[in-house]
């Protein structure tokens, strides 16, 4: 019998039973490379490649910087120049930034008298203590404006008030803690020696 005339433009399907159509499709997912090593070396290597990457991006923004032009330049420096400034000013003004902790050149005098307990603070700064708040026992306070370089104040438990009120007329200090506007001090150690000195005299 006369061939069926094939279709132009089709492709041929293979008559022959023992042909088979073979696909480049894999049988099973290609499995990810393990990487071998101890986990030191691993993390050591891979720190070394974000260093070189860094030092790659910062050597691109150098090389663009200097092939900008020179109005550019002048403006780069400015808008840098200004935030140096603004984070200097922002230190200046920050609180904590300028009160600093120390012994605030203070020298304690406890009085000798044990019915008459008192507390004499010498200011042995070169600089005036001012808006000064003197905390005993961590629980009875007073306030004092101002003492000059060279002068002294006198703490007796008069002057010193807690939540519960004022303090016992025969309080023991035991604690001493005091601030001022510009500086603050533990000044509990001190005390404890001052109370040493006393003792010994006895």
């Amino acid at each position: 019998m006369p061939r069926a005339p094939s279709t132009p433009g089709m492709p041929r399907t293979p008559t022959s039973p023992g042909m088979r159509v073979m696909t480049a499709a894999r049988s099973a997912p290609l499995q990810k490379e393990k990487v071998e090593g101890p986990l030191g070396k691993r993390l050591a290597g891979e720190a070394s490649n974000q260093v070189l990457n860094a030092v790659s991006i910062l050597k691109e923004f150098v090389a663009d910087f200097r092939q900008r032009d020179r109005f550019f330049k002048y403006k780069a420096s400015i808008v840098a120049g200004w935030l140096a400034m603004s984070v200097a000013s922002f230190a200046i003004a920050c609180p904590g930034s300028t009160v600093q902790t120390g012994d605030m050149d203070a020298r304690l005098v406890l009085g000798d008298k044990l019915d008459r307990p008192s507390l004499t603070i010498w200011n042995e700064s070169d600089e005036p203590w001012v808006d000064i708040v003197v905390t005993v026992n961590e629980q009875y306070q007073t306030a004092v404006p101002a003492v000059a370089p060279g002068e002294f104040m006198t703490i007796t438990p008069k002057q010193l008030n807690g939540r519960a009120g004022a303090a016992p007329a025969d309080l023991r200090f035991n604690s001493l803690r005091m601030r001022s506007r510009d500086d603050s001090a533990d000044l509990t150690e001190d005390l404890r020696k001052e109370w040493e000195r006393l003792q010994g005299k006895r």
